[in-house]
């Protein structure tokens, strides 16, 4: 490279060259040795100006791996929200804790009682057996120095660390592991302590603090996970109900980790950015808005004054170079979210005089904030990948193991029972309880596919009849208008979904031309209009509803009176002429009448019921008529 290269501006868009290429240190090194050995008088600028890029070459990759760690966290949540087994929510945050870590080895041990000893509950990447279900004494090994500290404690190499109460069988199994490096964090619930987090590597090394609060962060998610799956205690030392939320259990203000708990454990439950904003707001006090990265506001909790754009501007710059909350001049703060899908930031107006820790609680309910836009991204791209499935099931074009196959990535089980169900909302309804709805199907385990005017869902089952009721209750709830439902079912694989849904659909449909709107049915509660769509609607099964009691009584006792209810109606209703027709007195069909009516309720010769008899009148004699050729049916003469 020649001197001409370096002079201008030259040597300095070499440098934004290498800061684009995420080029290592060494090459902006080598860059300004050639141009001094070039003898380029601008060196001492192009000196400057490595530094400079460097410094931001090293917040470009601080801010990339505190995406990833966050996008490591997300991906904690939502497993802990499908693992509700304590067992289960453990093994995927060790899992999850050494991938984060970059670990060899991640663990997790609980507490048998408070201040007794600590128990391998959950590990990941143990190459001996030795390790789960490990007892150490209270006062030894790593967790030992965490209770001493009130805090983190790692060790370069733990057989050489002198603050360590060492414990021999403790450290036999650590040697057989292999293990020089380790680090343990505490798990608390307010200020209980439950246990401990490690992580630990087969070589000898130091931990970068970036790494100590990663793993406390993650330790703070296995504390909500084990105080989620175990009964809370009440103050008499029983297990009683759960405290509602916010509700403090000891005086003194909130800290950092106590307020990323319990707005995790609002996360785990479900809840959405207002419900977390509200709880953050009662636990800090004053009011709290989050912005987009065009300035929109989200969501807001109270009122918070917006300041000038010029000193939001400074501010804005001024946080995300620190990475800390950042306090304008009219005592408003300012603190960045993290998630990649929007990228603003949160504005926390105090109410009064705030305390010390603001910047830190503050950054912890950011840090909660930025995981729900996260997760609502991550839901979203979830529930389209699920809606285009049953989009595929519904018009099904393709191989049925591939269907079976996408529905396993997305652990959807199509080889169980499901319902088909096409819900038709008789109103318009809000964006905000169509993402409720969603949100009920989601928790159910099903798939949605939405249409202009109705949905049609997917959900396991057996009983068509049941889950319609069940749609139409909970969606109507959700959606807050009547919600007219037709299913059928249940499918046993991909291939029968399709024919599901279009009975499903005749169903629906069936309701609205009657003016069943609001109401839900399968083939089956619709009598006999359901013999007119249904693909495989059991005749047996209608008979037997609409005048088995009646067959029923003639077995039983020998009398005639489904050949009396044929002949009543043959005779257009009339009990004299019914009598002619049979051969009897009128007196005597007056009587099987009576009965008749006992048998089938009062309302049995109403227009609809009526209709229902004779159908089945019919199909039950040419059913009988197969059934036993050439045999007469013969009954006494009195019902």
């Amino acid at each position: 490279m020649g001197e001409e290269s370096f002079k201008g501006t030259g040597g300095a868009l070499r440098l934004l060259e290498l800061l684009t290429a995420d080029a290592p240190a060494w090459r902006y090194e080598e860059l300004v040795q050639r141009a001094g050995a070039a003898g380029a008088e601008s060196v001492e600028d192009l000196e400057r100006a490595k530094h400079l890029a460097l410094q931001i070459a090293d917040r470009v990759s601080r801010g990339r791996r505190r995406e990833a760690e966050l996008t490591g966290l997300i991906d904690v949540v939502r497993e802990l929200t499908r693992s509700p087994q304590l067992e289960a929510a453990l093994a995927q945050i060790v899992r999850r804790t050494r991938m984060l870590m970059h670990s060899d080895l991640a663990g997790i041990a609980l507490l048998d009682e408070p201040g007794g000893d600590a128990v391998l509950s959950a590990v990941d990447g143990a190459v001996t057996t030795r390790l789960l279900g490990l007892r150490v004494p209270a006062a030894r090994g790593l967790g030992g120095a965490v209770t001493r500290h009130q805090g983190p404690f790692w060790a370069a190499d733990y057989d050489t660390e002198d603050g360590i109460a060492h414990d021999p069988v403790v450290d036999r199994t650590v040697r057989a592991e292999g293990l020089r490096a380790v680090l343990a964090v505490p798990l608390r619930a307010d200020s209980e302590q439950l246990g401990f987090l490690y992580v630990a590597d087969r070589s000898a090394h130091e931990f970068p603090p970036d790494d100590v609060a990663l793993l406390q962060a993650l330790a703070d998610i296995a504390a909500v996970a084990v105080t989620s799956g175990r009964p809370p205690a009440r103050p008499d030392g029983r297990e009683g109900a759960p405290r509602p939320d916010g509700q403090a259990v000891e005086p003194g203000a909130p800290g950092p980790a106590r307020i990323q708990q319990r707005l995790l454990q609002l996360v785990l439950n479900g809840a959405e950015l207002g419900e977390v904003l509200d709880h953050g707001v009662r636990e800090l006090g004053g009011a709290l808005d989050v912005y987009d990265r065009h300035g929109d506001v989200l969501r807001a909790s109270g009122q918070v004054r917006r300041p000038h754009e010029a000193e939001l501007e400074r501010a804005y710059l001024d946080v995300h170079a620190s990475g800390l909350p950042v306090k304008l001049a009219d005592g408003t703060w300012m603190a960045t979210l993290t998630a990649r899908s929007d990228p603003g930031w949160l504005l926390y107006r105090p109410a009064g005089t705030e305390g010390a820790g603001t910047p830190e609680l503050l950054l912890a309910v950011a840090n909660v904030v930025s995981m729900v836009l996260e997760l609502r991204r991550s839901d979203r791209a979830d529930h389209q990948w699920r809606d285009d499935l049953l989009e595929d099931l519904i018009g099904i074009d393709h191989p049925a193991e591939v269907a079976v196959a996408r529905a396993r990535r997305l652990q959807v089980r199509l080889d169980r029972p499901h319902i088909v169900v096409i819900a038709r909302p008789d109103a318009p309804v809000a964006e905000q309880a169509t993402d409720r709805a969603t949100a009920w199907v989601q928790r159910r385990g099903g798939l949605k596919a939405s249409r202009e005017d109705y949905v049609v869902l997917l959900l396991p089952g057996d009983d068509p009849a049941a889950m319609a009721h069940e749609v139409s209750a909970r969606l109507g709830m959700a959606l807050e208008v009547p919600v007219t439902v037709g299913a059928a079912g249940p499918a046993d694989g991909p291939e029968s979904i399709q024919r599901f849904y279009q009975e499903a659909m005749r169903c629906m449909e069936t309701l609205v031309a009657m003016g069943g709107e609001g109401r839900a049915a399968c083939a089956r509660d619709l009598g006999f209009l359901g013999l007119l769509f249904a693909e495989d609607y059991d005749v047996t099964e209608f008979v037997n509803k609409i005048i088995g009691p009646v067959v029923e009584y003639d077995a039983q006792r020998f009398t005639g009176l489904v050949e009396t209810l044929e002949a009543y109606f043959q005779a257009a209703c009339s009990p004299t002429r019914a009598a002619e027709l049979l051969y009897v007195h009128p007196n005597t069909v007056s009587r099987r009448l009576e009965r008749i009516g006992q048998l089938l309720g009062r309302d049995w010769q109403e227009p609809d019921h009526a209709l229902e008899l004779q159908l089945a009148l019919r199909l039950h004699r040419t059913r009988y008529a197969s059934q036993r050729p050439g045999t007469d049916h013969s009954a006494s003469q009195e019902g």
